[in-house]
């Protein structure tokens, strides 16, 4: 495994009313080339990315890579995977 730079970074943290008014976590990710987009993370991504970086308050989040958000996303889905789920714990 190489030191590579992550190509997206978390550029900016926001909380926003979801469906039926449940929070979610809407991360900016800058990528590479300047670009920007937008990841809506519910619950228990939010919380797995809180986790995984052992990150205190949303700001933490700042500069943490797109592999982190992935990985949390991952885990948000697979909960509805029960075979994928045993296979990642």
């Amino acid at each position: 495994m190489t030191d590579c730079p992550p190509d997206a970074t978390i550029a900016h943290v926001r909380v926003a009313a979801a469906h039926e008014g449940v929070a979610e976590l809407i991360v900016t990710l800058r990528h590479a080339n300047g670009g920007l987009s937008d990841v809506a993370m519910d619950e228990i991504a939010a919380d797995a990315l809180m986790r995984q970086c052992a990150a205190k308050a949303s700001d933490d989040l700042i500069g943490v890579g797109w592999d982190h958000v992935r990985d949390a996303l991952a885990k948000s889905w697979n909960r509805f995977n029960p075979d994928q789920l045993k296979a990642t714990r």
